[in-house]
C-alpha cells in the first residue's frame, strides 16, 4: 500500500471559498490531469480546501476489502513518516468501505465502530467520510477530519463532498482509462518490436543456417570439419536464443502460437528461395500452449529436415503439417523425392538425424522417419504438451 502526502496550507476560518466557485474549480482541477496518482492527490487537496478541514485523505480499496493506497493532505512528510503504520481499512475506514452512504460524526471516539489510532497518529475528533462510487463500482473513499473553525461538519459540508465525489469518480475513471490506453499502446509497441526481431533478425539467422546446411551437402567434410560445422550451427542457435530473451515476455501465449505457425511459413519461404522446391505449410488456426523451448526445438527439427530434402531428396514438393493428436503435437515434413531405405540410414553416421532425435527426446517426444525408395520421405516428430 502506498501513502502520499501534501504539505499543509493556510486555511483560516474566514477563508472558506464560495461553494459553487470552489466546486467549479474542483471540477476543472480533477479533470485536467490524466495521471492517476496526481489526480488522486488533487482530489484529496481540494476536498480539504472545500470544507476547510485540517486533514483529508483518499483511500483506494483492494478487492479483499483492505486499502491498497492512502493519499493524505494536511500532514507534512515528517508527520506521515512518524506514524507507526499505514491505515489498514479497519474501524471507521472499514465501515465506510462497506457503506454506500456518507458517515458524519461529531466525535470519532464516541462511535462504537472506532478502533482508535496507532502510535504517533495525530489526534482527530470530527469525521466526514464519503464513498466515491461509479456504476456500482467502489473507486475510493474520501475522509475528512476536524474543521479549522472548530465546529462539526454540517449538512452543507456533506453535500459539497458528495458533489465532489461525483466529479472525482469521473476524474478517476478518466485517469484509469488513460493508463489503460497507455498500457495498450506500450503493448502494441512491444508487439511491434518483438515482431521485427522475430521476423527480421531471427529469420535472417535461420536463413544463414539453412544456407550452411545446403552448402554442407555440396562439399565432402572430414569428421573434424563436421564437428566444426556443428559448432557454427550451435553458435547460430545460441544467437537465436539470446534474441528470444528480449522478446520472451512481450507476447501472449496465443500470439506465441501464431508465431510458431508464422515461423514455419518463414522457413518454408526461405527453403523455396534457396532450394527452388515448392513448400506448403498446414497449421491449425489455434494450438494449445507450447513452451518456448518446444517451439524452438521443433523449428530446428523442421529446418534440419528441410535441409536434408534440399541435399538428398531431389524433390519438387515439400509439405509441413502440424496437428494436435490427443495430448501430443505432431509435426511432419513430407517430400515427393527419391526416398531411401531407412535401415541403411540408421547404420550411417548422420549428425543431422542424430540432432533431430536428440531434440525430440529432450522434449519427451519421439522422431520417426518413413521412407521408401522412389516414394519420398516423411519425417514425423511427436511431443507432449506441457501439463
Amino acid at each position: 500500500m502506498t501513502m502520499k502526502q501534501s504539505s499543509t496550507t493556510d486555511n483560516s476560518p474566514d477563508s472558506r471559498p464560495n461553494m459553487l466557485d470552489a466546486l467549479s474549480r474542483a471540477a476543472a482541477a480533477v479533470t485536467s490531469d490524466l495521471s492517476l496518482p496526481r489526480t488522486l492527490q488533487t482530489i484529496t487537496d481540494i476536498a480539504r480546501e472545500l470544507v476547510n478541514a485540517r486533514y483529508a485523505a483518499l483511500g483506494v480499496p483492494n478487492e479483499d476489502g483492505t486499502l491498497k493506497a492512502f493519499i493524505t493532505s494536511g500532514m507534512d512528510p515528517g508527520e506521515v513518516r512518524g506514524i507507526a503504520h499505514e491505515p489498514r481499512g479497519l474501524g471507521l475506514l472499514g465501515a465506510l468501505l462497506e457503506s454506500d452512504h456518507p458517515i458524519r460524526l461529531n466525535n470519532i471516539a464516541d462511535d462504537p465502530r472506532s478502533v482508535g489510532f496507532c502510535e504517533h497518529h495525530p489526534p482527530m475528533t470530527q469525521f466526514l467520510g464519503v464513498p466515491i462510487i461509479s456504476r456500482g463500482e467502489r473507486l475510493g473513499n474520501l475522509y475528512l477530519t476536524d474543521p479549522l473553525d472548530g465546529e462539526p461538519f454540517d449538512e452543507d459540508d456533506e453535500r459539497l463532498i458528495v458533489l465532489l465525489s461525483k466529479h472525482a469518480a469521473v476524474a478517476i475513471l478518466n485517469a484509469q482509462l488513460s493508463e489503460q490506453l497507455q498500457a495498450m499502446a506500450l503493448s502494441r509497441e512491444r508487439d511491434r518490436i518483438g515482431m521485427e526481431l522475430h521476423d527480421g533478425v531471427i529469420q535472417s539467422v535461420y536463413a544463414v543456417g539453412m544456407k550452411l546446411e545446403i552448402l554442407r551437402g555440396q562439399f565432402p567434410m572430414s569428421q573434424e570439419q563436421e564437428a566444426q560445422y556443428q559448432g557454427i550451427i550451435e553458435d547460430l542457435n545460441q544467437i537465436i536464443e539470446d534474441i528470444r530473451l528480449y522478446i520472451r515476455n512481450l507476447r501472449s501465449a496465443r500470439e506465441e502460437q501464431a508465431t510458431f505457425g508464422q515461423q514455419l511459413n518463414n522457413l518454408a519461404r526461405h527453403f523455396h528461395d534457396f532450394a527452388r522446391v515448392e513448400a506448403t505449410v498446414d497449421v491449425p488456426p489455434t494450438l494449445r500452449t507450447l513452451t518456448q523451448q518446444q517451439r524452438h526445438s521443433l523449428t530446428q527439427i523442421v529446418r534440419e529436415a528441410l535441409s536434408n530434402v534440399a541435399r538428398h531428396a531431389h524433390a519438387t514438393q515439400v509439405r509441413i503439417t502440424v496437428r494436435e493428436v490427443e495430448n501430443h503435437l505432431t509435426v511432419s515434413v513430407e517430400d515427393n523425392g527419391q526416398g531411401f531405405d531407412p535401415s541403411i540410414a540408421e547404420k550411417t553416421e548422420s549428425f543431422g538425424l542424430r540432432n533431430m532425435e536428440q531434440r525430440a527426446r529432450r522434449m519427451g517426444g519421439q522422431l520417426h522417419i518413413e521412407s521408401e525408395e522412389g516414394q519420398g520421405t516423411r519425417v514425423i516428430v511427436s511431443v507432449p504438451f506441457r501439463p
